[in-house]
């Protein structure tokens, strides 16, 4: 039975025994599906037991110490939530392709740079966000579909040579046992769909005799692999034909984690409350750093284990503890090599089978998160036509002359093609839009006679009547006056008072703001709605009463809760704000506030 309210949030503890039961059931349900991605690369490396052993072994490790990081939270990473890593199924054709073609080196390095670019994509959030959009994202994830299928249909293949009858009907068995319990109600069914699925499966081909057990009976209880990979980096063709795809995938890896921790917060939290984007970037940097300690071992690259939002809202468990304890299991089996090869021989049927329905969701994931996220229909059309276009590059569609082995092979990715057309397009998009108009001061309330200035200006540009400028510049000031208190403790300096900053307005013009925290505001129109977008930077790192405060959006629905009770001085901005603004949103983000106001006209509602 699901649970509307989290029955235990991130900071409380349950007792050990609901602990103990909770992470082994998500740690049993994590462990047998976390390994076949390492699994498949490895086979298909073609380089022996020792890499497969190899791993096995690091990737759990791997799994475990990063799980324990996104838990816990170690000062600006990790989402301090119940959010365990995984192992990134969409990553496989990619990685398989960086081991045969250029060997682990070359797999290191691409896994490195991939981490790298999470991490800067967590730091810079709130300037990217108008780049890694839900239409890139989702467009990159249906054509990872495409290229997931490719790796799933030669693995069917090579199953059909082997065991022409067996092979497919062993898949075929699996598929159908993952799909019927998928397609249930209970979400009870859904989360363990695959682990049933999977050890049907096995059992299926024991009966078939294509399941050879024989790896398991031969390894030890405890120990770790004796053969050292002999790992660095390696900076070849490969690499750099591959490079692309490894950033795109970089790029996922953060739209995932940022989506993940999204719907976590939704989850995992008593009544409404705005989500905090200061979470968000901590847990993509998590994510960053799990793929640094990926690629330092030579394992796949990891992503937050897509079922946590659905185990928190069956079980209503959401405390760290949990966490801490499916941490430790999954590095414990790392140090058991008959675990470990008990999950890594499962046969290559059965994996089929599985990904199979992985292939299904990633393409009706990318297209939902698409038409979820995306009210505008232009960028719904970007996404088809890259979405074509990355498939048709995939499959060789187009007959293109001979531009050199890096471009001809960078050309050949859907990946690479698609997301990059998605990328271009959408900035096509954004460049050709109706003219935003722009603000920029220094953020203190010496800035509202300039500001009151622009948000005139920019009713006079739309024809907008006295009544809406009135309104505007109401909203503009209590925004204002919100996001930026009068002063540090409620009064100025008496240097501050004897030298005032000065603010600039500016339509695109001249003139920098003095350095310390700092005020865009950008403001557009669609029909007769104004959408006033404030930009608090905080460069000063002191003195701001609301950054790293509460946030707008939730105290703005508390006072519509309470709106009977009589107001208190800090709520009349916020109460004015509210009567004059359609909607209102703030996203906190490191060092960073956005609020975005929409407004309209007087007696729109």
């Amino acid at each position: 039975m699901a649970s509307q309210n989290p029955v235990y949030e991130a900071q409380e503890n349950p007792p050990l025994l609901p602990t103990l039961r909770y992470g082994f059931q998500f740690s049993l349900m994590a462990t047998v599906t976390l390994l076949v991605t390492p699994v498949v690369v490895a086979r298909a490396s073609g380089l022996g037991d020792s890499y497969l052993s190899w791993m096995m072994f690091a990737s759990l490790l791997v799994v475990g110490v990063s799980t324990l990081i996104q838990v816990r939270r170690l000062g600006p990473v990790g989402a301090g939530s119940l959010l365990p890593m995984f192992t990134a199924a969409f990553s496989i054709p990619f990685c398989i392709t960086a081991v045969v073609d250029g060997g682990p080196a070359t797999l290191m390095a691409l896994v490195f740079v991939s981490a790298l670019a999470q991490l800067a994509i967590s730091r810079w959030l709130f300037i990217l966000r108008k780049v890694i959009t839900p239409t890139v994202g989702g467009t990159v994830v249906m054509i990872l579909s495409i290229t997931l299928a490719s790796v799933v249909f030669a693995l069917l293949d090579d199953s059909s040579r082997a065991e022409p009858e067996k092979g497919p009907a062993t898949a075929l068995i699996t598929l159908i046992i993952i799909a019927a319990l998928a397609l249930r109600r209970s979400p009870l069914l859904r989360l363990w769909g695959p682990v049933i699925g999977i050890v049907a499966g096995c059992i299926t081909a024991a009966i078939l005799g294509i399941y050879d057990f024989q790896p398991v009976l031969r390894a030890n209880w405890v120990g770790i692999p004796t053969e050292w990979p002999g790992f660095g980096l390696h900076l070849g063709i490969p690499f750099w034909t591959l490079l692309p795809s490894f950033l795109f995938l970089g790029v996922i890896i953060s739209i995932q984690a940022n989506g993940e921790s999204i719907a976590h917060q939704r989850v995992a939290r008593r009544g409404a409350q705005a989500v905090d984007f200061r979470q968000v970037q901590t847990t993509m940097a998590g994510a960053g750093v799990s793929n640094l300690l990926a690629s330092s071992l030579g394992a796949v690259p990891n992503v937050i284990n897509p079922a946590a939002v659905s185990f928190t809202q069956t079980t209503g468990m959401a405390s760290r503890r949990v966490g801490y304890f499916i941490a430790l299991v999954f590095i414990l089996v790392a140090f058991s090599p008959k675990v470990s090869s008990l999950l890594g021989t499962i046969p290559a049927p059965v994996v089929t089978g599985y990904l199979l329905l992985v292939t299904g969701n990633l393409l009706v994931d990318g297209a939902r998160t698409i038409i979820q996220s995306e009210p505008n229909r232009q960028r719904i059309v970007v996404a088809g036509v890259c979405f074509w276009l990355g498939a048709a590059f995939q499959f060789g569609l187009f007959a293109l002359p001979d531009l050199g082995g890096v471009v001809n092979a960078l050309l050949k990715s859907g990946i690479t093609t698609g997301g990059l057309a998605a990328i271009v397009m959408i900035l096509y998009l954004e460049f050709t839009s109706p003219r935003q108009m722009r603000f920029q001061s220094q953020l203190n309330v010496d800035a509202l006679p300039d500001l009151t200035e622009f948000v005139n200006r920019f009713a006079d540009s739309r024809g907008w009547n006295d009544a809406m400028k009135a309104r505007l510049g109401a909203v503009a000031e209590e925004t204002l006056l919100t996001l930026a208190p009068l002063d540090l403790e409620g009064l100025l300096s008496d240097d501050e008072a004897a030298d005032p900053p000065q603010s600039a307005a500016a339509d695109g013009g001249p003139g920098d703001p003095p350095q310390g925290d700092r005020l865009i505001v950008l403001a557009s129109s669609d029909g007769p709605m104004a959408d006033l977008e404030f930009i608090g930077a905080h460069f000063s790192g002191a003195g701001n009463q609301h950054h790293g405060g509460p946030n707008i959006e939730d105290q703005v629905h508390q006072l519509q809760q309470y709106d009977t009770l009589p107001p208190t001085e800090h709520d009349l901005s916020l109460r004015l704000l509210r009567s004059y603004a359609t909607s209102v949103k703030h996203q906190q983000y490191q060092d960073t506030d956005i609020i975005t106001v929409r407004v309209g006209p007087p007696g729109s509602g």
